[in-house]
């Protein structure tokens, strides 16, 4: 970024920094596409993304920064029918928890949960990236399950079809995003950034479960997708009340904050492990590592291993199955997303996803 295009992005940073403004959605919309066009500085565009991140961005400025991502993405060559039974589970990472690849997980569970319900039953199109501020993100543990997970656009609609699940990589479909890459893994910090990928699926799923690093962020990124139309999406933020870490999943340390939205109004409660019979545990039980042990320990839990790390999956897969339609509330999910793990379904969807013809190099 070594462009003097900067008029734009100074002149949004100024009202941002200096006077605490807020921009409207089409004026959030006009500062994304000059930074992502134009090429401004990147000393402004971090200064910008610090000035968003210490007032706290907006509802309508997520949805404006979400609506260029969406307008510029490489999509799937999808049919209105089967865009209607898509559903994601992309969380905003960044809460430095050191927690397994959990929201990964529950999308393997709800997708065989998928398959075994019939050929016209949900898909999950799990979109998600390589490991940023984690030691693996999705794509790296899917990668260590030999799952592919650079498809083309026609791949991943293929593997929908055929599997109900496909991996769609976040700078396969965003091409624009590339450029800040750079900057945002020197930055090392939360911004925007984080918010915008979950809102931004590439098949264009309108149900979904969104994780956020802070409980703050809930009703934030629920009025985001309100604005942005979704179906039915969940968002929500566990919480630990030993210590001062939260997680971008449901807990099961404590209490988890969960905004809902459906139809356009959203309804905020409180998840509580009591109404499921469940053990508390803490964040520490659901430790992770790099992207082979996490792997191993996806395995264990789909081969019938039991302890928190299959009850926070069981949790988190819940979530999606409702957002989905496959249940009508947590605890019948909750009993699906057993009765599909116990069953070895999720170990049979990873060998045949496995079993996909990986893409030709280009």
């Amino acid at each position: 970024m070594s462009s003097p295009n900067s008029g734009f992005v100074q002149y949004a940073l100024k009202r941002i920094l200096e006077t605490r403004e807020t921009l409207t959605r089409a004026e959030a919309a006009s500062l994304f596409h000059s930074i992502l066009t134009e090429q401004p500085p990147e000393l402004q565009v971090a200064a910008l993304l610090g000035a968003l991140a210490a007032r706290g961005e907006t509802p309508a400025e997520i949805a404006g920064f979400v609506d260029v991502l969406r307008a510029q993405v490489i999509p799937l060559p999808l049919t209105d029918a089967e865009r209607a039974r898509l559903v994601d589970t992309c969380g905003t990472g960044g809460d430095h928890s050191g927690t397994f690849n959990i929201s990964t997980a529950a999308a393997l569970v709800a997708a065989a949960a998928g398959a075994t319900a019939g050929a016209a039953s949900i898909l999950v199109a799990k979109h998600g990236n390589r490991a940023v501020t984690s030691q693996s993100g999705s794509a790296d543990v899917l990668e260590a399950l030999g799952i592919p997970v650079d498809l083309t656009p026609t791949q991943a609609a293929d593997a929908l079809r055929r599997h109900h699940f496909a991996f769609l990589h976040a700078p396969a479909h965003h091409p624009l995003m590339r450029v800040l890459m750079p900057l945002r893994r020197a930055l090392g910090v939360r911004t925007v950034f984080n918010l915008l990928g979950p809102l931004a699926n590439p098949a264009g799923a309108s149900a979904q479960v969104i994780g956020v690093y802070s409980a703050h962020l809930v009703p934030i990124v629920a009025e985001a997708l309100a604005l942005l139309g979704t179906r039915h999406s969940l968002v929500v933020h566990g919480t630990d009340p030993r210590g001062d870490i939260g997680i971008d999943e449901i807990s099961l340390a404590g209490p988890t904050h969960i905004a809902e939205i459906l139809a356009g109004q959203i309804t905020l409660r409180t998840l509580h492990l009591a109404d499921f019979g469940l053990k508390p545990a803490p964040l520490s039980a659901l430790a992770g590592g790099d992207a082979q042990a996490n792997a191993a320990l996806l395995r264990n839990i789909f081969s019938g291993v039991p302890g928190p790390p299959r009850d926070v999956v069981v949790l988190n897969a819940a979530a999606v199955l409702v957002t989905a339609g496959l249940a009508k509330d947590f605890p019948s999910a909750a009993r699906l997303a057993e009765t599909t793990i116990d069953s070895g379904s999720v170990a049979h969807q990873i060998a045949a996803l496995a079993a996909q013809s990986s893409p030709e190099p280009s």
